[in-house]
């Protein structure tokens, strides 16, 4: 198990102890009654751990000197926090910016812990919509809130359009985006000074003339999925949890949060990918879910309707709760899933995976006529995910790399499902990506072809060595690599059945390249198919149900929404 391997051997030259061992049944809720090391020795492992709150009331380090320190500064940090979600909460209210909060002190609030037995945290962790992203930062910034500061050993990336992509694509940024700071007083704990110093050694405090001051940072989350080592996104969309969030009210203020059944579940799932994926020895995100279960249960069909909505969740979550009773003893009161086989993502079988890429300037989830199909084919086990190659338009990924990935998450699935039948749709520019992909060997199962353009061309902006594609500026090296990819005269060699879908308001050139693309496929295979919605605009955004049903029908006449993995003729 990768899990227990990630946890229980060594780690970055840190062996698991002894006192690891007593930190994981305390995370199970089982701590042992011998404590296997000088209480200090301990305690430290803890606060490094993140676990120190699971010690509070053992009658052993009620009488430890330390543990006063840290109840002081996690009163103190906590409601600091309260009054900075409050802040925060009422000036997103004024803009307009749905906003929740996840961890932390929503946590907190959920289990409606004591202030002096909140883990103690610097950070507030946000949700908020990708739309909203822009709008949620200028709030962040119109209370103070300071981009681009580094304090010790925080690492704060400073905004700009290409540092928000890399930070995307890291492994464990999760989407965080940008995280801000701001410093605050905390004359509270001045008199604390040499207790915090000497107890709460890894806390990020700054030490100033005027007193002691707390960084508070705040991580604007849009995605709390995540990317996995080849490049597929496996996301879950802030704005989709939002919808479900709810107000809790604790020590005199209101939260809006998740609720307790999604907080578990997403605890659970990032458990796992923190240890198992993104390899860090972390004891409290298991600690969060085992008291979370413990104290607010586990809603069988709650998890159920996750699962269906997020499949790539099943197998991190089974394996999370089968570590917490295996390996920390933890009494779930409820029964855990049987182990399933490990791997960096297992998504729930599926009768079919399609791969969506969209064209020139269009971001994921932005075409209302593939909601409509994730909607019509989630019931025949169908999963779609989307790729938008294009969307930085000033800075485009080439036709080139949107191939290669787009061949790369193919591979992946085929090589975690085998049987699964994969197929691309691209839309517009990202219909010259799919069949360009569907080229090479091997071809994927099926092709749609949403306003196909089967021969795009960069336009040369003069003597000055400039090229424009759509109205853009791109680079040399974009224009030479558009012409290079071009599946032109090419197309007699795709050769899995093709579904070209257009709209009759479209332009000349792409009608022409439409019925270009579906006679050459018609007579290669009996199955390819074409149909054009007369009042239908260049993407068919304007008919999402017809253009949804069209693919929906046609996989069914292929056999393939109900196919089932493994069993293909």
């Amino acid at each position: 198990m990768r899990l227990k391997e990630a946890l229980l051997r060594d780690w970055r030259r840190e062996s698991f102890d002894e006192i690891d061992s007593y930190l994981l049944r305390a995370v199970g809720g089982r701590r042992p009654e011998t404590v296997p090391a000088p209480l200090d020795a301990v305690y430290d492992r803890a606060e490094r751990r993140r676990v120190a709150h699971l010690l509070h009331g053992d009658q052993d380090f009620d009488r430890f000197e330390g543990l006063e320190a840290a109840r002081r500064f996690a009163a103190v940090t906590a409601a600091h926090q309260l009054a900075a979600w409050q802040e925060i909460t009422a000036a997103f209210d004024a803009a307009g910016v749905a906003v929740a909060g996840n961890k932390g002190p929503f946590l907190g609030a959920l289990l409606d812990r004591p202030a002096g037995r909140m883990p103690v945290t610097t950070d507030l962790d946000l949700l908020v919509a990708e739309e909203q992203v822009a709008a949620a930062v200028a709030v962040l910034e119109s209370l103070g809130y300071i981009r681009g500061l580094n304090i010790q050993d925080h690492a704060f990336v400073r905004m700009s359009s290409r540092s928000v992509r890399e930070l995307e694509q890291e492994q464990g940024s999760f989407g965080q985006l940008a995280p801000m700071c701001r410093l605050l007083k905390l004359p509270e704990l001045d008199d604390m000074q040499p207790g915090i110093e000497r107890w709460l050694p890894d806390r990020k405090i700054v030490w100033t003339s005027a007193g002691i001051r707390s960084v508070l940072s705040v991580d604007l989350h849009f995605d709390l999925g995540h990317r996995s080592a080849s490049g597929v996104a496996y996301p879950i969309p802030a704005a989709e949890l939002l919808r479900d969030a709810v107000t809790v009210r604790h020590r005199g203020a209101e939260l809006r949060t998740l609720d307790a059944d999604t907080m578990t579940w997403l605890l659970c799932y990032r458990a796992y990918l923190d240890t198992a994926v993104f390899g860090e020895r972390r004891f409290k995100p298991f600690a969060d879910a085992a008291e979370l279960i413990r104290a607010r249960g586990r809603a069988g069909a709650a998890w159920d309707t996750a699962t269906d909505r997020y499949p790539h969740i099943a197998g991190p979550v089974a394996r999370t709760l089968r570590f917490l009773t295996d390996e920390c003893g933890a009494d779930l009161g409820a029964p855990v899933p049987a182990p399933v086989p490990d791997a960096d993502e297992a998504p729930a079988p599926c009768s079919a995976h399609i791969v969506v890429c969209h064209g020139w300037g269009s971001r994921e989830r932005s075409a209302p006529w593939v909601a409509e199909l994730r909607s019509q084919l989630a019931a025949a086990d169908v999963t779609v995910e989307e790729s938008a190659p294009f969307r930085d338009v000033a800075d485009p990924l080439t036709v080139g790399a949107a191939v290669a990935e787009l061949r790369e998450r193919a591979h992946a699935v085929r090589t975690r499902s085998p049987g699964t039948a994969v197929g691309f749709v691209g839309v517009s520019l990202g219909s010259t990506v799919a069949l360009a992909a569907a080229l090479a060997d091997p071809s994927p199962d099926f092709l749609v072809a949403v306003s196909p353009v089967v021969d795009p061309v960069a336009e040369s902006t003069g003597d000055d060595g400039g090229w424009s594609f759509l109205g853009s500026a791109v680079s040399p090296a974009f224009a030479e690599d558009l012409t290079a990819c071009s599946p032109g005269r090419r197309l007699d060699r795709v050769g899995c059945p093709v579904l070209v879908l257009h709209g009759g308001q479209d332009n000349e050139r792409r009608t022409h390249d439409a019925h270009l693309l579906a006679a050459g496929a018609a007579a290669r295979d009996g199955r390819s198919a074409r149909q054009e919605f007369p009042a239908g605009n260049h993407t068919l955004d304007n008919a999402p149900v017809g253009a949804a049903a069209a693919v929906s029908t046609w996989l069914d006449r292929l056999g393939l929404v109900a196919l089932r993995s493994g069993n293909r003729s």
